[in-house]
């Protein structure tokens, strides 16, 4: 087994001085030999808010300085698999109040050509102002036919603001950076279609040197 203990640290502030975000992480990785990880931490927070926003529905985030500490807990199994499974736990402060998130990742992968996440993300807010819950289910799929030539998708349900997104993309790629791209957007809130469009791209690069 082998043990990574690791400390980081970054800050934010804008031109007047304020201090906008900060972030310290501080965590052990437990590495066994099957692959397997388990990550034990603890970060502390800082979120500096200056206008109000709504963060959900009716709850509306005040203006302040909001400093927080929060646990996280992860497992995740050896990635380099045909299946491996991820687990993430957060419980702490946000905003004046708690919130507790927790998300799942089945991950599936056949050879080189089918690559897949199948993911879920639960949040639960209990803030000063209200609380909320947001479920989130998100897919991404690539098949590749051959190195140059793939389809990717990506499918994502928010059950706070009741929207369905869908993403499709082809490549086919001729060179680095080159290439044909057709994208296929889709999006749907509580039933009524929105920003659908159909995007056609051709890329190229030119040496006007040589």
């Amino acid at each position: 087994m082998e043990l990574r203990p690791h400390i980081s640290y970054n800050s934010f502030w804008n031109f007047e001085g304020f201090q906008e975000t900060s972030y310290t992480h501080i965590d052990n990785h437990w590495e066994f030999k099957s692959g397997m990880e388990i990550h034990t931490g603890l970060n502390l927070t800082t979120e500096g808010v200056l206008d109000p926003f709504e963060i959900s529905d009716g709850v509306t985030v005040l203006p302040g300085t909001y400093r927080h500490s929060e646990s996280q807990l992860v497992f995740f199994t050896n990635k380099s698999k045909p299946v491996s499974i991820n687990i993430r736990s957060v419980i702490g402060g946000s905003f004046g109040g708690k919130r507790y998130q927790q998300s799942g990742t089945l991950s599936v992968r056949l050879g080189d050509r089918f690559n897949s996440d199948f993911i879920y993300l639960y949040n639960n807010y209990q803030l000063p102002v209200g609380d909320f819950t947001a479920n989130i289910f998100r897919s991404q799929m690539t098949y590749s036919f051959r190195p140059n030539l793939y389809v990717q998708s990506l499918v994502q349900n928010n059950s706070a603001n009741e929207l369905w997104a869908v993403n499709l993309r082809l490549g086919w790629l001729q060179r680095a950076n080159t290439g044909l791209f057709v994208v296929y957007n889709y999006n749907v809130r509580e039933g009524d279609p929105l920003n659908n469009s159909i995007i056609i791209k051709y890329s190229r690069m030119f040496d006007l040197i040589n």
